[in-house]
């Protein structure tokens, strides 16, 4: 269905994102060992790799970073975490525990205990600590001997620059020395190319190796209006040409917020207006709630500057002149840093030299709640 506001797993039910399958698709069967697949905010990218590793049929796990990282309460994500949730996700697949089972055996003789369901372990709290290179190393031998690949995505990967861990070392060993898994990292351009990955920076351990860069896009305004006409049909209501215009004009081509208006029409029956305000209500709640992590350590300033420019400053000078008259002097290397970390959490979007706020939701929700 298409107004399944969950995440998508299942070619029918992803709209229009035919050519972003192929890439994925296409560099898989070239076994491409790095994916990268990069877009703004709630444009649809976990549904589009969910879909297409499904299709796939090869064996893989999807591990939430950033969901991690906030669980994490900021102190990073850390080894023995991504350790216990890879093992979890091969314990959650009936037919990849059975494929699995005498990896997982193995790795059980090592540590002491995790909490997976059906046995508890602890990682790295006695003699064997198990490293996450252990636990790919043991995956890539049984993918050798079985003819098969392993495909690891790491959503909102970006979430990894923050740990004591080089991920992206170990990624790079990991391309360099296991033939047999592959990488899908998403993320926002900035955050997961430039600052997790760096590939634009000399020494960067990723930095020259063979990748696959797959960019979603926001819907155009075509897209989004057939997106939702077919939306309707499929559930065979009637809805207004007009009131679709109105709907595509305030929320600007971003898949999840469209998904979600068309889920209250014909799901709950809200009339147009009623399901605009509570997609705006709902929407503004998401992203307070996870805005509000971003920000804790500088409240004030962070506010100030995400006010100044849903309110239409653009420019790095007047942005700072507003946050100033709000909150005091800030000197000007600190004022980059905040305006900066909004950026690469998608939150900002940099163009030109230029700031604005591209989803509506968040311009929204800055200028209501905040």
């Amino acid at each position: 269905m298409l107004f399944d506001p969950g995440v998508k797993t299942s070619k029918r039910d992803l709209f229009d994102r035919e050519r972003e399958l192929e890439e994925i698709f296409d560099a898989v069967r070239n076994r491409e060992k790095l994916i990268v697949v990069y877009g703004v905010r709630r444009v649809g990218k976990s549904s589009l790799v969910n879909t297409a590793l499904r299709e796939i049929g090869e064996p893989f796990a999807i591990i939430d970073v950033r969901a991690l990282y906030f669980e994490s309460g900021f102190r990073g994500v850390s080894e023995s975490i991504i350790v216990e949730t890879l093992l979890g996700k091969l314990r959650e697949s009936g037919v990849l525990y059975e494929k699995f089972r005498d990896i997982l055996s193995d790795l059980i003789s090592r540590i002491e205990s995790i909490s997976m369901g059906f046995i508890e372990l602890r990682v790295g709290r006695r003699r064997g600590y198990l490293r996450l290179i252990d636990v790919l190393g043991l995956i890539d031998d049984w993918c050798r001997r079985n003819g098969r690949i392993f495909i690891i995505a790491l959503d909102e990967a970006q979430y990894l620059r923050f740990s004591n861990k080089r991920y992206d070392l170990l990624i790079a060993w990991s391309i360099d020395n296991l033939n047999n898994i592959l990488y899908v990292l998403t993320g926002s351009e900035v955050g997961l190319l430039h600052d997790f990955l760096r590939l634009d920076s000399i020494d960067s351990p990723l930095r020259g190796r063979v990748r696959r860069e797959v960019y979603v896009e926001k819907f155009s305004i075509e897209q989004s209006v057939e997106f939702l006409r077919r939306g309707f049909e499929e559930r065979g209501v009637e809805v207004k040409a007009s009131e679709i215009e109105e709907v595509v004009k305030k929320l600007n081509g971003v898949p999840g917020w469209l998904t979600l208006y068309g889920y209250y029409r014909v799901v709950r029956g809200m009339n147009n207006i009623d399901a605009l305000n509570k997609v705006l209500e709902e929407g503004t709640a998401i992203v307070i709630s996870e805005l509000d992590k971003v920000i804790e350590r500088s409240r004030d300033r962070y506010t100030a500057i995400l006010k100044a420019i849903a309110m239409g400053f653009k420019r790095w000078r007047d942005i700072k002149a507003f946050v100033e008259a709000r909150t005091g002097p800030i000197p000007p290397n600190k004022f980059s840093e905040l305006l900066e970390r909004l950026v690469k959490y998608g939150y900002v979007k940099k163009i030109n030299g230029e700031y604005t706020i591209d989803d509506p939701i968040v311009k929204h929700a800055v200028l209501s709640k905040l």
